[in-house]
């Protein structure tokens, strides 16, 4: 769970927040790899406005609530910062 020592987990400030939003397809990377945060999201997280920092992600995947369960535990013994959950859906065609 140890983010490196240059990184650090930003949290949010205000209350729970759902969104739903758009994932993008890259021709180039041949991909959907783009995720475009709402402005409602972007509120809650206000350094992602300071264009002079760098920010990036970290990505975990469970395989099952059981494993989810611990790590949810453990983040919160360790005081760490609660994780955003996305869920990638797919949407109908118009």
């Amino acid at each position: 769970m140890a983010v490196n020592e240059q990184s650090k987990i930003i949290s949010p400030i205000h209350e729970t927040l759902e969104v739903i939003g758009k994932l993008s397809y890259s021709e180039v990377q041949r991909a959907w790899n783009t995720i475009r945060f709402k402005k409602d999201l972007l509120r809650e997280f206000p350094q992602l406005s300071e264009r002079r920092n760098k920010f990036g992600y970290k990505m975990t995947l469970h395989r099952n609530f059981k494993e989810l369960k611990k790590a949810i535990f453990k983040m919160e013994k360790d005081q760490i910062a609660v994780p955003l959950v996305v869920w990638l859906i797919k949407r109908e065609s118009v």
